[in-house]
């Protein structure tokens, strides 16, 4: 059983707030209980939760909208959809009512019934172009983008652009195309939103035209891709739940120190967008837990320094919308493997991954 180093490379507050008990010698026996146990072993599922109603709901508003394929959904860390795969992850601490006001006090937010529908329906965008592999057709690029442009985490939203519709906070659908076809989904999935209404004049209208003729054409038949494989769930989690907010606030560390300071590196190892027919974070990804295990165990440095490095170069990865031969994937392999040492050594001495 792994569990975070008593002195943390980057350091954590004195005590984190999970910590922080009623001032009496103590925390509340449920709470300490949940805090120190492994998410694996929790045993959470989406069976008798409200999300199995929430998740029903969605299905039933895709049925109802002339669409066959029902995304599987299953726990994880966080909303989202491993990229090119249409399943659905759903964040752990929604299944429990306890795991869900430790959200609330340590994430500062929790979401509320609306929002987790806004988000299912969102994922469900991802799933069905992943589904119907529409991104990588001419039509979807002439009216989307470009899906393998570079993702960006600094975008900068137009608020009053009428060419996106408005769903997810922040003005998410200009985020990237995938994520502009996502939200226009949403849009059109969720009931009585009178979107022809609610949208008529504006360039984003074109988009969600777009969406309503592709599940006529589509929604009855055949997913292309039928592959379900889940990215991460909770029975893999081996972290506890206090462990999984520290690396919470280590991820924002790191990307934070890192930015974009090695995407050079990454552009040598990989070919550029549309360039090679694989997606380079596919490589990434596969790599990481082997990545984990022998970088830490043969360097020193603690795993939670390393996961946070391998989830930022690959997040960075996916960003930059970079791509990879077949062919090259071993060579690829190997490169990574030693940039990721090299960072970690030079952390390991100088506690920083590279010098200004």
């Amino acid at each position: 059983m792994w569990t975070p180093p008593s002195h943390p490379a980057f350091p954590l507050r004195e005590k984190h707030p999970a910590q922080q008990g009623d001032g009496r010698g103590g925390l509340p026996p449920r709470r300490e209980q949940l805090l120190q146990a492994r998410i694996k072993d929790l045993s959470l599922r989406l069976a008798g939760t409200p999300l199995e109603r929430h998740i029903d709901q969605l299905h039933a508003e895709l049925e109802a909208r002339g669409i066959s394929f029902k995304p599987q959904c299953y726990l994880s860390d966080e909303w989202g959809c491993p990229s090119g795969v249409p399943v659905i992850g759903v964040p752990f601490y929604l299944a429990d009512p306890d795991l869900h006001s430790i959200e609330a006090e340590l994430g500062g937010s929790v979401e509320t019934e609306g929002e987790i529908l806004m988000y299912l329906r969102h994922e469900a965008g991802h799933a069905f172009n992943y589904a119907y592999q529409l991104y990588e057709t001419e039509e979807w690029r002439k009216v989307f983008g470009d899906y393998s442009r570079p993702y960006r985490d600094d975008y900068k939203a137009r608020p009053f652009s009428r060419r996106y519709v408005h769903h997810i906070a922040g003005w998410y659908a200009q985020k990237h195309p995938d994520e502009d076809f996502a939200e226009t989904f949403a849009v059109w999935l969720t009931p009585d939103s009178d979107w022809r209404k609610r949208y008529q004049g504006w360039g984003a209208l074109r988009k969600l035209q777009y969406v309503e003729e592709a599940v006529a054409r589509l929604g009855r038949t055949p997913p292309l891709v039928q592959l379900a494989q889940p990215d991460l769930t909770t029975e893999e989690m081996e972290g506890t739940v206090l462990d999984h907010y520290r690396q919470r606030e280590l991820d924002e560390k790191v990307d934070l120190e890192l930015r974009d300071a090695f995407d050079q590196f990454l552009e040598d190892i990989f070919e550029g967008p549309g360039v090679a027919p694989v997606r380079a974070e596919t490589l990434v990804r596969a790599e990481r837990q082997r990545l984990l295990s022998s970088v830490s165990h043969y360097t020193g440095v603690s795993p939670s320094v390393v996961r946070a490095l391998l989830d930022h170069l690959g997040d960075r990865t996916a960003s930059l919308g970079l791509t990879l031969h077949p062919d090259d994937s071993r060579e690829a392999a190997l490169r990574i493997a030693s940039l990721v040492t090299a960072l970690a050594m030079n952390h390991l001495y100088t506690d920083r991954f590279f010098e200004e």
